[in-house]
């Protein structure tokens, strides 16, 4: 099991260091364990790796160091393979059973409190899947992580009704394992980070939207939010047309992006006021210029009760 050294401790508490390091000691005597009795490899030369494009780490930056795979050697069966994923799979599932008590009996004593818990679990996830990419083909991974993962199973529930081809829903895998694999085990709520968040949910969701089309993508936006079908209904009972519910979750999406980007603004509470009531009047303009002016009193009772009244 390979632990960067990228992420200074400088960063951490005393105690979280010292609790980083203990992580580090027990996943290295546990898949010591794991591999007893295999014939021991001769030592492999070292490349400074980066990370991957679509797989950014946000609490460990920096290059990962390991060992540049064998070209030669005899290949492991299948049953082989299936040994040794059993054992990086029961080893990492008691680092995080024994992280996650030490994190439940610190309760609110826990250095640096749940984010930096997050940040623990983040770096095992990092190594575990380092560990599996070890062991398995790109195409056997990402089989696994199909299957096994968050993004995996909320693409094959999403997409499992849909005529979306494998392809697709493997281009649409990617993208949300991408998104959840950099924002999934954070914790952050100050302004800065939500917006952040915000911007790269809705480019994956851009991303997406281009992979399957708008036909299907409307599957995927349903799956997002309830106010997708809230929409639909809209437009079904007032007669628009078919791209409606879709233009009116763009216009959503488009008012919680805007509303951030304010409150990063830090303005004085009249300022604040003032450009969030404007942002709503823009808002309502839009919703307006898509379901015409005869829609909108029934709109502003029916689809708008998440923009604030003016």
């Amino acid at each position: 099991m390979r632990h960067s050294t990228a992420s200074p401790a400088g960063c951490y508490p005393a105690r979280m260091r010292w609790l980083l390091l203990g992580i580090a000691i027990a996943a290295a005597i546990l898949v010591g364990i794991a591999y007893r009795g295999l014939k021991p490899a001769p030592p492999a030369a070292v490349e400074r790796v980066p990370p991957r494009p679509d797989r950014r780490a946000t609490t460990v930056p920096g290059p990962v160091t390991r060992p540049v795979p064998r070209a030669s050697g005899p290949a492991l069966s299948p049953a082989e393979k299936a040994i040794r994923l059993e054992r990086i799979r029961r080893d990492y599932d008691e680092i995080r059973a024994k992280a996650s008590a030490e994190y439940a009996a610190a309760g609110a004593a826990f250095p640096g409190g749940l984010n930096a818990f997050l940040r623990q679990l983040a770096l095992l996830e990092r190594e575990n899947r380092a560990d599996l990419a070890a062991l398995l083909t790109p195409e056997e991974l990402e089989d696994l992580e199909l299957r096994e993962t968050t993004a995996g199973q909320r693409t094959a529930r999403l997409l499992g009704g849909t005529e979306a081809t494998e392809e697709q829903r493997r281009a649409v895998f990617r993208l949300q394992h991408g998104f959840e694999d950099e924002f999934a085990l954070t914790f952050d709520v100050s302004p800065a980070a939500l917006l952040e968040r915000e911007r790269a949910r809705q480019a994956t969701l851009a991303g997406i939207r281009e992979v399957l089309g708008d036909e299907t993508f409307a599957a995927w936006a349903r799956g997002e939010s309830a106010d997708y079908d809230t929409f639909q209904a809209f437009a079904v009972q007032q007669g628009l047309p078919g791209d409606t519910a879709l233009r009116l979750w763009h216009v959503r999406n488009e008012f919680t992006l805007r509303r951030l980007e304010i409150a990063t603004q830090a303005l004085p509470p009249a300022q604040l006021q003032a450009a969030q009531a404007a942002l709503a009047q823009q808002i309502e303009s839009r919703v307006m210029a898509i379901v015409g002016a005869g829609a909108m009193t029934s709109a502003r009772a029916q689809i708008l009760q998440w923009l604030p009244q003016r």
